[in-house]
């Protein structure tokens, strides 16, 4: 898991983000890629044993 955004600094706020999956996935498992099979996205609040409502736009994937 990466997490992307934390606390409450963009609370209420819409917030693009744009990753490079490769290259999430070289840092977490040290190798290169030629495929994804599934990415997942969530919002968790686990740790912190607090709640949060998220919305999520349209999401959608480049080669670039």
């Amino acid at each position: 898991m990466i997490a992307v955004q934390s606390g409450l600094k963009q609370a209420g706020q819409w917030v693009n983000e744009k990753r490079n999956i490769r290259i999430d996935y070289q840092h977490i498992f040290g190798e290169k890629t030629r495929k994804i099979d599934a990415v997942a996205i969530m919002t968790d609040t686990d740790n912190s044993g607090k709640s949060a409502t998220a919305w999520y736009g349209d999401i959608w994937f480049t080669e670039k």
